[in-house]
């Protein structure tokens, strides 16, 4: 099995418009499937180690799938280097990550948002 066709179905972008409806900088939405962390174009300061310590623990503990969905400039910048540090800091444990872009929209706005979607997994057994 591909590592695409690993990616749950609500976690397969296509050509949709995503809408942003984030009120705070972060947002977590836990499935049974995944862990979906939202951040926000406007995202201010964000514990980059507590996220990535957490992510780990999720992904090799848990063996659950983590993605990581940040909007716009500030939150693909943090969404990248959330994976950059979980990428340093592998060293016994391997991770299999997946990247798509995508287009988003805040409610009232016209222009769309380049944002990024990453999917970290466990490897399979």
């Amino acid at each position: 099995m591909s590592l695409r066709d690993r990616i749950p179905e609500q976690l397969r972008l296509g050509d949709s418009l995503v809408a942003i409806t984030l009120e705070d900088d972060l947002a977590v939405f836990p499935t049974s499937d995944y862990i979906l962390l939202e951040i926000s174009h406007k995202a201010g300061r964000v514990n980059i180690p507590r996220i990535v310590g957490t992510i780990r623990g999720l992904v090799k503990k848990d063996r659950k799938s983590v993605a990581i969905r940040g909007y716009g400039f500030k939150g693909t910048g943090l969404a990248v280097r959330i994976a950059h540090e979980l990428k340093k800091r592998e060293t016994d444990f391997t991770y299999l990550m997946t990247f798509d872009t995508f287009e988003a929209s805040e409610p009232n706005s016209d222009s769309p948002i380049t944002s990024v979607q990453i999917v970290i997994m466990p490897l399979e057994e």
